[in-house]
């Protein structure tokens, strides 16, 4: 233990009035020098906790009041036999590595042509759908038509909601009521492609008696995956004042068994990051006044080092955030080595861009970090900040990560929109929001995995009440979801036989 430690101990009895005898530092100091992963803070808190309730009032720590609080030996080493079981890996789609950017207004149009024709080979792939009639095909006395296009704008008037919806050969203005029973007019979201079916045209003027979205299937789950368990997070935010530094340790301590669950962390294999690793620098108004770490560089070492803590036989899975060193447009690619060369040398760490297409032993999983749903929020008024899941099942319905171009999100125009959810995922995964939430929608697992960042400034400001320290453990042969609340386990956990 380095000098500065070992006076912080001292320091922190001294100021509550006690002095330790020398015994009893030694063999404090024996212990935390020995078992270095052991939550030196939680032990001296609890051993003041207790000398404070005494009714004898004694000022003087001793080696008995040392060895009560102390975790046994079997208990500090953890003892616990996590089983072998293989990684199984795949990697479907990694788009943010290989995306090619289009430039000018070729480039834009030839992007939302390709977004129309993906999502329209979706919805064509419906057994039941019927061929749609192209826009300029539509004369004014046209009724019981159906159209596919993407919303050029979107206005709220009253009860009704007034779409221009386009396609390759024209626009057309349509008129949908929406009521507390037909909500789906109102949660269509600018850019994306909508179905509608039109009962009436009326000088140029078409009224929809039904909209609906590409949709992903209602098909049943079926798996082959073992029992495996998978732990996802996002949003840590290091370098933050806010960043809950003693929740995490408690996270990284759990996974070493120190807190019980022994029986899942067996049989915990991966872990999956969504993004925003750092709180990065320069990302909203004078944020170096919120910042522990102003160098961009060190935060990331700073990362290494709470990263390296796992036990290597679990597989690590990051993607970037927009507060992360990479392009902010979306696709983004992952984070460059030259900022975290650290992370790439570690063999179980894998980096990839952001959004990320895996399966885990045949389970498919969706990793996005999320930030489009800062425009869902603003263009849907049936989503709410306090339940991210609601907006991220909007996506699915849409198809699209990132429907709203030229708002909040970033996107960069290329030869093929990426962002269109091809293949209906088991497992939907963001963050962003820094708020927990899951849900279940046809048979597609939704989880915001939240944040370890307390609340900041500037979310106070814009009204963000995060919800930190968090986490969902989902079991891969059911999809059952476990929430984890690292802000729960304390050093009561740690004398408890296991």
């Amino acid at each position: 233990m380095s000098v500065e430690e070992i006076e912080k101990i001292v320091y922190e009895f001294t100021r509550k009035g006690f002095q330790i005898e020398p015994d009893a530092f030694r063999k404090l100091i024996e212990v935390f020098t020995e078992y270095r992963e052991i939550n030196k803070n939680e032990i001296i808190k609890e051993i003041i906790k207790r000398k404070s309730s005494e009714l004898t009032h004694s000022t003087f720590v001793t080696t008995k009041d040392i060895e009560e609080i102390l975790p046994k030996k079997e208990e500090l080493e953890g003892k616990i036999e996590y089983e072998d079981i293989k990684a199984d890996v795949e990697v479907i789609r990694d788009p943010g590595n290989e995306v090619k950017i289009l430039e000018g207004i070729e480039g834009f149009k030839n992007y939302f042509l390709n977004r129309y024709m993906k999502l329209l080979k979706i919805v064509n792939s419906r057994p039941s759908q019927k061929s749609f009639t192209k826009i300029d095909k539509i004369s004014n006395n046209g009724k019981d038509v159906k159209i596919a296009g993407l919303v050029k704008e979107k206005k709220v008037v009253k009860d009704k909601v007034i779409l221009e919806v386009e396609d390759p050969t024209g626009v057309l203005k349509i008129v949908s009521k929406q009521d507390n029973q037909n909500r789906t007019p109102l949660e269509v979201l600018p850019d994306q492609l909508v179905i509608v079916e039109i009962s009436s045209i009326k000088e140029g003027l078409a009224y929809a008696s039904r909209i609906e979205f590409p949709e992903i299937p209602d098909t049943g789950f079926q798996t082959k995956a073992p029992e495996v368990y998978t732990l996802l997070l996002s949003d840590l935010h290091i370098g933050s004042k806010s960043f809950q530094k003693e929740t995490f340790e408690h996270l990284l301590h759990w996974l070493q068994g120190y807190h019980g669950d022994k029986e899942i962390i067996r049989k915990l294999k991966y872990i999956i990051i969504a993004g925003d690793l750092v709180d990065g620098v320069g990302i909203y108004p004078n944020q170096e006044k919120e910042l522990e770490e102003t160098d961009i560089r060190k935060q990331y070492i700073l990362v290494a080092q709470y990263i390296e803590q796992i036990p290597k036989h679990i597989q690590v899975i990051i993607i970037p955030g927009n507060h992360d060193a990479t392009r902010q447009a979306l696709p983004q690619p992952s984070i460059p080595k030259k900022y975290c060369e650290e992370l790439y040398r570690m063999d179980n760490v894998k980096m990839y861009g952001d959004p990320l297409e895996i399966k885990l032993h045949g389970i498919n999983f969706l990793v996005y970090h999320g930030r489009s749903l800062d425009d869902v929020f603003a263009y849907s008024p049936s989503s709410e900040t306090s339940r991210p899941e609601n907006a991220m099942r909007l996506l699915l319905r849409a198809r699209h990560l990132a429907p709203v171009f030229g708002a909040r999100t970033i996107i960069a125009p290329a030869e093929e929109d990426s962002l269109v959810i091809d293949t209906p995922p088991d497992v939907f995964h963001a963050g962003h929001v820094h708020i927990f939430g899951y849900t279940k929608y046809r048979n597609t697992l939704i989880i915001n995995s939240g944040t370890f960042q307390n609340q900041t400034m500037h979310q106070k400001s814009i009204g963000i009440n995060p919800t930190p320290g968090i986490g969902a453990i989902v079991n891969l042969n059911t999809l059952e979801v476990i929430e984890k609340d690292f802000n729960k386990i304390t050093i009561q956990h740690n004398l408890q036989r296991i």
